[in-house]
């Protein structure tokens, strides 16, 4: 496997530091053959950019007149997969990144060992076998890994799943039945009767509404609005702190 990293960054020292960490933390792993790419702007980045051609981006979020930020939420709106790590010098970005699901924040100047923790857990990714359900549908079935899965909410004697691609299949299986097969999972939460969310999807959870990325709105169940909002707010408090080594 070859991994294409790209390095965004208009600080030519900056640049050489995240490369001499790179290169000594391929240097231990001979597993993985990389090809780096330096650009000075999110605008050469964006000259150059194929989707599949880069894994892993480093991106300084304040730079020229794209920022950082502005360039990683491009990037997510057509390439889910690339994984992001935001390097910046003050932590004050940390909560605006959340969005986009980055896989790492280094506050400048960082030490090779939060680097590393973050490169261990991107190449994770690699070697972790996609956990998938099969979906029972009126004619055949389909296999779509669970991470895949926005939501599900039960509709009469079927249920709606919509996947991250936006795909929305209606399925011949009772909502009981995703409960039980998702009871593991801890993404996912039961905010109100026949409603299930991925709250590694989730932007907030505010005046009893779970708001999605992609817009979409669901109930909090009003009696246990406090207990439900908790949960989803210890969920994503536990996220921030496994994403971002500040």
């Amino acid at each position: 496997m070859q991994l294409g990293i790209a390095v965004v960054d208009d600080l030519e020292s900056d640049c050489k530091h995240i490369e001499d960490y790179i290169d000594r933390y391929f240097s231990e792993r001979r597993t993985t053959s990389v090809k780096v790419t330096r650009f000075r702007s999110a605008e050469a980045f964006l000259k150059a950019y194929l989707k599949g051609g880069f894994q892993i981006i480093f991106l300084d979020i304040c730079m020229g007149e794209i920022s950082g930020l502005e360039l990683a939420k491009r990037l997510r709106t057509g390439d889910k997969e690339i994984h992001i790590v935001f390097m910046s010098s003050t932590r004050d970005f940390v909560f605006e990144t959340f969005p986009v699901m980055p896989q790492g924040y280094l506050c400048k100047p960082f030490e090779y060992p939060a680097f590393a923790e973050i490169m261990d857990r991107i190449l994770a990714f690699y070697t972790l076998k996609e956990k998938v359900i099969t979906l029972r549908l009126p004619r055949t079935e389909v296999t779509v890994g669970v991470s895949e899965i926005v939501s599900v909410t039960s509709n009469d004697h079927l249920s709606e799943v919509q996947l991250i691609t936006g795909m929305t299949y209606s399925c011949r299986m009772l909502f009981k039945e995703f409960e039980k097969a998702l009871e593991n999972e801890p993404c996912f939460l039961i905010c109100n009767r026949g409603v299930l969310v991925n709250m590694d999807y989730a932007v907030k959870a505010k005046d009893g509404k779970i708001v999605m990325q992609n817009g979409m709105e669901f109930p909090i169940r009003q009696r246990d609005c406090k207990s439900i909002t908790a949960i989803f707010t210890k969920y994503t408090t536990d996220r921030l702190r496994r994403s971002f080594l500040l």
